[in-house]
């Protein structure tokens, strides 16, 4: 839950009077209000022990709405150039207040993906160097709201390169199911004569309209190689491919359709156009 969602809800179960208890941080913390931004949590502390969210709760009940954004505009510089917060930090904590007191209406959370995150002003980057040559050095303790960038900014960085990879393996798969990858595929298993598994990917293939695929079914089927033969089906494959702009499986449909049509008188079936010897011997081997 993030800080402003927390308070909200804060105020609509016990009233807004809550803001101004020390209990506040507590509740804060139940509704593990600073997962998303660790940094926040020491600048609510410093809010709730100067006075800060108190004084916000009195003029948000008494004074004018200009009045009351002018002195929450006061209480972000300090935050930034006095404790030496960083002005989104500052901005993003008195705003969550803002919107809990029904001052405002919408909230800009810091270290957005498309900000640097470094100061955009110059009093809090002068503040922000003060605290550095004093420590001795910059600080890296990411609940400071000084130093380096929050955990859950890095992890909104680190969630690109993840979702690049993401994209990376839907693509894969796109290839590797695609009718050309199968189609291919089944020709090196048809070489190596592994006919069964080089049959069930050219059938994947066909599904997917590979006329290729279909042309080489129709030969499996025409020619008996790792299946048994069967002319209709033969038939129906190269009818396929020829209607997707075959023209090897237009000559090879005219053929066979022709034999198919000749007296059963025949001592056997006609060799496949275009067939290979081995395939020939296949042919010969179904002759009456």
């Amino acid at each position: 839950m993030k800080l402003q969602e927390a308070l909200l809800k804060c105020t609509r179960q016990f009233g807004r009077e809550v803001l101004k208890e020390r209990r506040l941080i507590f509740m804060l913390l139940d509704y593990h209000a600073f997962r998303d931004y660790p940094a926040m949590k020491k600048v609510v502390k410093a809010l709730i022990s100067g006075g800060c969210i108190n004084e916000l709760y009195s003029r948000s009940r008494s004074a004018s709405r200009s009045d009351y954004l002018s002195y929450a505009g006061t209480v972000k510089k300090s935050l930034a150039a006095d404790m030496h917060f960083r002005k989104e930090l500052a901005d993003y904590a008195v705003d969550s207040i803002s919107l809990a007191l029904g001052m405002l209406s919408s909230v800009r959370e810091p270290f957005d993906p498309y900000d640097s995150g470094t100061q955009d002003d110059s009093s809090g980057e002068s503040a922000a160097q003060g605290q550095e040559s004093r420590s001795g050095g910059g600080s890296t303790d990411p609940d400071n709201g000084a130093g380096r960038k929050s955990p859950s900014f890095r992890m909104k960085w680190l969630a690109i390169p993840l979702a690049a990879a993401a994209a990376v393996t839907v693509i894969v798969l796109l290839v590797l199911s695609s009718s050309a990858f199968q189609y291919r595929r089944g020709e090196k298993l048809y070489a190596e004569q592994n006919y069964g598994a080089a049959m069930k990917l050219f059938e994947k293939a066909a599904d997917k309209g590979n006329e290729d695929a279909m042309l080489k079914l129709g030969l499996m089927y025409e020619t008996g190689k790792g299946i048994t033969a069967d002319y209709k089906k033969a038939l129906e494959f190269y009818d396929r491919a020829r209607r997707l702009g075959s023209q090897e499986a237009e000559s090879r449909y005219g053929s066979l359709k022709e034999y198919m049509e000749e007296p059963s008188d025949s001592l056997c079936a006609p060799q496949p156009l275009g067939a290979t010897a081995e395939e020939m011997m296949g042919w010969n081997s179904i002759c009456l």
